[in-house]
């Protein structure tokens, strides 16, 4: 067996790489049963997301954002909001 390079790869495959990822969030906008099961969990494990919020997150899912820079995000705007809410002392 071996191990196939970059030049012994078709061209056809390449192109296909070089393609997000998105197929397993693709069906959560079109599917009201998937749609209201995960606004449910987020509930469940409380994300601290609106339905709104959580609304984008998917669609930004959706057209190929990457996760774990979505989080990062999210957790930065959480971070920022608690600091902004936190009382100063002089």
């Amino acid at each position: 067996m071996s191990q196939e390079t970059e030049s012994e790869i078709p061209n056809s495959d390449l192109e296909l790489l070089d393609q997000p990822a998105t197929g397993s969030f693709s069906c959560i906008h079109t599917s009201p049963s998937l749609h209201i099961a995960v606004h449910g969990m987020s509930v469940l494990i409380h994300t601290r997301l609106s339905k709104p919020a959580l609304d984008l997150c998917l669609e930004l899912l959706e057209a190929g954002v990457n996760p774990q820079a979505l989080a990062e995000v999210i957790l930065h705007v959480f971070d920022v909001k608690e600091k902004i809410k936190a009382p100063t002392s002089y």
